[in-house]
């Protein structure tokens, strides 16, 4: 079998260790990415102030062993990535770990895969370009950037997050809409006064401190729709667990509004609730009706995201520090607009006029594929490769995790494309889950 991962971040490399590890017999697998190094922009930062929101005792890249990386905290390799990295281990298995340490037990894991495939003669082929286009006849095949057609008989989507550009599109040297490219902070010490993060999740919390890690000292706003902020995590005074029979119950969205409110009434705390929901996000998510879904998105959205992708403590601490000095503020409203006077920025937040030094694009990805900037994405959903999802977040897909379309059953998914179907599908907990069982899906047919 000719099997092809599109993508080589965390969805990418997950998605080749689960092939590998379920392999029964010898296959050829095509890892297909310019970018080559199986992290992620998640996990590929170098600034150890980026930490995990997840403690380390639940971070393991495997579903049958989710305490692996805090194992691997005390290997070799870990110790030599701290000394790399200048940071002292994490000990405890509920401290959050650097972001960047953890890249570095992903590429302990493509080392161990690597071992494992020459095992199972199992052979792995990378493709060092992107994939641009999937041609159906006269054989399925990956067309790649820099000319290959590559045959296969079996295909995992795993492209990852494609940003979605803001205050429409502009161009302007000084509007970033990519500030995780290499070179964007480079020279934020000598930027003028204020930045401002359109967005206030936690890739605008992840800025601040990367800006002043590179040394700017100014003001900095959060401009966004809601003003709300990632609550931080706390420690658990007590757990909380939903009856299976309660589960079982819920039908609809007003049903399910009505069990969370019942539970945290009954509890008192709502970050163990939360927690204890996460298990079932998916499965009651998929149960709702498309008007349900689409009902929860356009309301409710916002305020499940600050409660379910939480900061670390020292990173709220952080904020926290900043929001009471004043050098960080936030400002809200719906209504947005930027222009540009003599080459000078001039951003109106409602009835607040901001002449920034520079913005940067804070916002999350773009999930609305007929938006995709994505050479292949685009081609795909225009040729009928891939079908939105009636959400109008990602492909449509059926239970197995194949996209529907043109090439239904060979072609799967993994990662944000799977957003509309799942709701949840950024973590390491819900990809991890997600690679195995397309893997498992993928192999069994033959």
């Amino acid at each position: 079998m000719r099997i092809a991962v599109i993508g080589f971040g965390f969805s990418g490399l997950m998605s080749a260790a689960a092939l590998v590890r379920q392999a029964r017999a010898p296959f050829t697998l095509y890892i297909i990415a310019a970018d080559q190094h199986g992290l992620g922009t998640a996990y590929a930062t170098t600034n150890t102030r980026h930490l995990l929101n997840v403690p380390a005792g639940r971070m393991g890249a495997f579903a049958d062993a989710i305490d692996g990386f805090h194992i691997w905290l005390a290997s070799e390799d870990a110790a030599l990535a701290a000394q790399q990295l200048d940071i002292t281990l994490p000990g405890e298995s509920g401290e959050f770990a650097p972001r960047a340490l953890y890249g570095a037990y992903l590429n302990s894991i493509w080392r161990q895969l690597q071992e494992i495939a020459v095992q199972k003669k199992c052979e792995i082929k990378l493709v060092p370009s992107d994939a641009v286009a999937l041609r159906a006849e006269p054989e399925i095949a990956v067309l790649t950037a820099r000319g290959d057609a590559i045959a296969v008989d079996r295909i995992i989507l795993a492209t990852g997050h494609e940003g979605k550009p803001v205050l429409s599109a502009q161009s302007h040297p000084h509007l970033l809409q990519d500030p995780w490219a290499p070179d964007a902070l480079t020279d934020a010490a000598q930027w003028p006064s204020p930045v401002v993060l359109i967005g206030s999740g936690l890739t605008a919390i992840d800025m601040v401190l990367s800006l002043r890690d590179k040394g700017y000292r100014g003001p900095i706003y959060f401009v966004s729709r809601n003003g709300l902020l990632p609550q931080p995590h706390r420690p658990a005074q007590s757990i909380y667990a939903f009856a299976p029979e309660e589960i079982a119950a819920q039908k609809n969205l007003a049903d399910m509004r009505r069990m969370l409110h019942n539970a945290l009434a009954a509890h008192g705390e709502w970050r163990p609730v939360m927690d204890a929901l996460r298990p079932h996000t998916q499965l009651l998510w998929q149960r709702l009706t498309i008007a349900d879904q689409q009902r929860f998105l356009a309301r409710l959205l916002p305020f499940w995201n600050v409660h379910r992708h939480r900061m670390a403590p020292q990173i709220a601490a952080a904020m926290e520090a900043e929001i009471a000095a004043g050098t960080l503020q936030q400002l809200c409203s719906k209504r947005t607009s930027l222009r540009t006077q003599d080459d000078q920025l001039i951003l109106t937040v409602g009835t607040t006029e901001l002449r920034p030094g520079r913005i940067l694009n804070c916002t999350g990805p773009e999930l609305n594929v007929a938006r995709s900037r994505n050479p292949l994405i685009r081609q795909l959903y225009a040729a009928g490769i891939v079908e939105p999802h009636a959400t109008g977040l990602g492909i449509a897909v059926d239970p197995q995790q194949r996209a529907w379309g043109m090439l239904h059953p060979h072609l799967y998914a993994v990662g944000s494309l799977m957003t509309g179907q799942l709701l949840e599908s950024t973590a390491v907990p819900e990809l991890r889950a997600q690679a195995a069982a397309a893997a498992q899906s993928l192999l069994e047919i033959r």
